[in-house]
């Protein structure tokens, strides 16, 4: 064989730079799998995102650090597992009642073209959360499937809906993950003890 000749997988790209490549590829992947048991905590209340509330007004999750938060994704206009996903946070909102703990509620888009704060307007006024401990967020297209990959919600489009895992999660005061929910049939109390 030739010195200089192409040798690599890649058409045009010489052998040493394959391997770039590949590492390129997988650390981009390993960024956006779900984090080990084994690994140090995560806080997403130092994720630089911003997204815009049912008021109109720009918020970032650093804003809740010091506060434990339940938190899922789903979008307004779904009629599938939001359903039952939001069913279970009123659960958990109503044992948190019970049991007089302090909590914050939010819901993160997944359909961030349609859910604008006029949207999230009116599904808090048709799911009758009128409480201001519950939080309705619409980020970027980006922000929201990098945020999903991050909580682990995956949520794929068929025909006009989204459909997406059913998943809530409480964050610490830290930010970090501390208890999950991924059964609609697990308890309420789950997430508050």
């Amino acid at each position: 064989m030739k010195q200089g000749s192409n040798t690599g997988l890649l058409p045009g790209k010489p052998a040493r730079s394959f391997p770039r490549a590949i590492t390129g590829i997988v650390l981009a992947f390993a960024t956006l799998a779900p984090c080990p048991a084994e690994c140090a905590p995560f806080s997403f209340y130092t994720l630089p995102y911003s997204f815009t509330n049912d008021r109109a007004e720009t918020v970032h999750l650093s804003e809740w650090r010091g506060k434990p938060l339940i938190l899922t994704m789903e979008y307004s206009n779904c009629r599938f597992m939001c359903t039952t996903t939001f069913s279970k946070m009123k659960a958990i909102q109503a044992a948190a009642d019970q049991k007089k703990i302090q909590i914050d509620f939010m819901i993160i888009s997944l359909d961030p073209k349609n859910d604008t704060p006029q949207a999230w307007q009116q599904y808090r006024i048709s799911r009758e959360v009128d409480r201001s401990n519950w939080h309705l967020l619409t980020g970027s297209e980006a922000t929201t499937k990098e945020f999903a990959a991050l909580i682990g919600i995956k949520y794929w489009t068929m025909d006009e809906h989204i459909l997406h895992d059913f998943k809530i999660v409480r964050l610490n005061a830290q930010g970090e993950i501390e208890k999950t929910i991924t059964d609609y049939d697990d308890e309420p109390d789950t997430l508050l003890q």
